[in-house]
C-alpha cells in the first residue's frame, strides 16, 4: 500500500510537470502567434504566375534594351522630364503642382469623398530616369480604392545631381506636409530606386528627430546600391530587365563622392530601430530580391516587425502594371496597408 501511494505521489508530481510544461508551451505559442498574427505579415504567393505574366517576361527579355542605362549616363547633357499624365488620370483625379527647391511636386487626389491618409511616393527610375506613365496610372488606380491623396515628387536626378540635392528637396517637403497631415495618416512609399530612398529618408527623419509618418512600404525595393550581394549573381539568370553591372554605373552617379554603402544610398546597412512598420513587395526573379531577405533576415534578428510579401518567379515592379492578376492582388494588399486593414 505505501508503494503504491509512493507510486501515486510520483504520477502525480509527474503529471503536475507536465502540465506546468504543457502550459508554459501553449503560452509561448500564443505569445509567437501574437506577434506573427498581430504585428507582422509573411505572404508567399502560391498561385502558379499567369500567361499574361509569363508573356511579358518573354517580351522583355527579348525586346527590352540592355544598355540604356550606359548609354545615357555617356550622354553628358542627359536629363530626364517626367511622362506626361494619362488623360484617364488627368481626368478623373484633381491634380496640383507646388514648387520645393526649385522642383515640381505633384498632388493627385480624389475629386469626391477624400480620406485623411496621404501618401508620399518617390518613384524609381535606377535614379537617373524620371516618373513614368506606369507610375501616374497606379498611384490613380490606388487613390481610387483608398480616397487617398498621393504626392509625387520631381526629386532631383543623377547625373546632375547626386542624393545629397535630392534629400534636401525631400526633407523639406515632408516637413510642409506636416503642416497639413497629421504624421499617423502619412504613408512613405516608393518603388524600385524610390522604394531605397523612401527607407533612406525615414531613416534621416528619424536621426533629425522628425516626426515618422506611420508606415513605409517599399516595392521592388534597390536597398543596397553598392550591388555586392554575392547572391545576385544567381538571380541576374532569371531577372529580365535590371543588369547589375548597369544599376553600378547609376549607383556611383547618384552617390557622387560618397561610398555606394553609406546608409542614406543602400539603406539595409542603416540602423533599423525606431523606424515605422516596413512592408516590402518583391518577387523572386529580381535582381534586387537578395537584399530583399537580407533585410527581413536583419529585422528578424533584432525582433522587428516587419510585413514581407514574395511573390515567386514575378519580375522587378510588377504590381505597376495595370491587367496582370498578380498586379491586382499586389495592389489590394497595398490599399489594405494603406488603410491599415488587417490582412
Amino acid at each position: 500500500m505505501t508503494d503504491f501511494l509512493n507510486c501515486k505521489g510520483i504520477v502525480r508530481c509527474r503529471i503536475k510537470r507536465m502540465v506546468l510544461c504543457l502550459c508554459f508551451i501553449i503560452s509561448v505559442l500564443c505569445v509567437q502567434g501574437q506577434t506573427v498574427n498581430d504585428t507582422a505579415i509573411r505572404y508567399v504567393h502560391t498561385q502558379t504566375s499567369g500567361l499574361m505574366s509569363c508573356i511579358i517576361k518573354t517580351a522583355a527579355r527579348l525586346f527590352l534594351p540592355k544598355n540604356s542605362i550606359p548609354r545615357k549616363l555617356s550622354n553628358d547633357n542627359f536629363t530626364s522630364a517626367p511622362a506626361a499624365i494619362p488623360k484617364t488620370v488627368a481626368t478623373d483625379l484633381f491634380i496640383d503642382t507646388l514648387r520645393v527647391h526649385g522642383r515640381n511636386v505633384f498632388t493627385l487626389a480624389p475629386k469626391g469623398t477624400k480620406s485623411a491618409k496621404v501618401v508620399l511616393f518617390l518613384h524609381g527610375g535606377a535614379y537617373i530616369n524620371n516618373i513614368f506613365r506606369q507610375h501616374w496610372s497606379f498611384a490613380a488606380k490606388i487613390i481610387r480604392e483608398t480616397n487617398c491623396t498621393f504626392i509625387i515628387p520631381d526629386y532631383p536626378l543623377a547625373p546632375a545631381n547626386t542624393f545629397q540635392e535630392a534629400f534636401a528637396m525631400l526633407e523639406t517637403l515632408y516637413k510642409q506636409l506636416l503642416g497639413t497631415a497629421n504624421e499617423k495618416d502619412i504613408v512613405l512609399m516608393g518603388d524600385s530606386a524610390g522604394g531605397g530612398f523612401a527607407l533612406a529618408l525615414a531613416m534621416k527623419l528619424r536621426d533629425g528627430g522628425t516626426a515618422l509618418p506611420a508606415a513605409v512600404i517599399l516595392l521592388s525595393p534597390w536597398l543596397d546600391i553598392s550591388m555586392t550581394n554575392p547572391q545576385i549573381k544567381e538571380v541576374q539568370k532569371k531577372d529580365v530587365s535590371l543588369r547589375a553591372e548597369n544599376l553600378v554605373l547609376a549607383a556611383k552617379a547618384w552617390a557622387g563622392n560618397t561610398e555606394t554603402n553609406h546608409y542614406l544610398l543602400s539603406p539595409v546597412y542603416g540602423s533599423l530601430e525606431g523606424l515605422p512598420k516596413i512592408s516590402i513587395f518583391i518577387g523572386t526573379h529580381d535582381i534586387l530580391e537578395p537584399d530583399c531577405r537580407k533585410l527581413k533576415s536583419l529585422m528578424e534578428q533584432k525582433n522587428i516587425a516587419m510585413n514581407y510579401f514574395e511573390y515567386p518567379k514575378m519580375f522587378h515592379d510588377w504590381m505597376m502594371l495595370g491587367t496582370l492578376r498578380e498586379s491586382k492582388l499586389a495592389r489590394a494588399q497595398i490599399c489594405s496597408l494603406i488603410l491599415d486593414k488587417k490582412q
